[in-house]
């Protein structure tokens, strides 16, 4: 199974505080290990949540899903590269934003109507 390193950060409005990400990986250690979760690393950035995390995983999508369940409803920034056996791009960038609010949805299909 492949092996993907990632830098995670967590931002915006829902962005949790940084004490909250290690122990939400602590409170769900064994689930997280499940998914494939090996490793994390959370840098020491003052008042960001940010860490690199390693995981064996299938592809980007099983890395963003681990991503994601750490600390679920938050936006996070999913930079990952696959170490090992690579059949994809070297970087892949994803971002996992909260859904916008339903009220949006005029705003967005008037824009695209144009």
């Amino acid at each position: 199974m492949p092996t993907f390193v990632s830098m995670l950060t967590w931002y915006g409005d829902r962005q949790p505080p940084p004490c909250d990400v290690p122990a939400a990986v602590a409170a769900n250690s064994e689930p997280l290990r499940d998914a494939g979760l090996r490793s994390i690393f959370f840098l020491p950035d003052e008042g960001a949540c940010a860490a690199v995390m390693i995981a064996c995983c299938e592809d980007g999508d099983d890395v963003a899903r681990i991503a994601e369940s750490i600390c679920p409803g938050a936006g996070v920034l999913i930079e990952s590269m696959q170490f090992d056996g690579a059949k994809v791009p070297a970087w892949t960038r994803r971002e996992v934003l909260p859904p916008p609010p339903d009220y949006l949805s005029v705003v967005f299909d008037a824009v695209a109507a144009g």
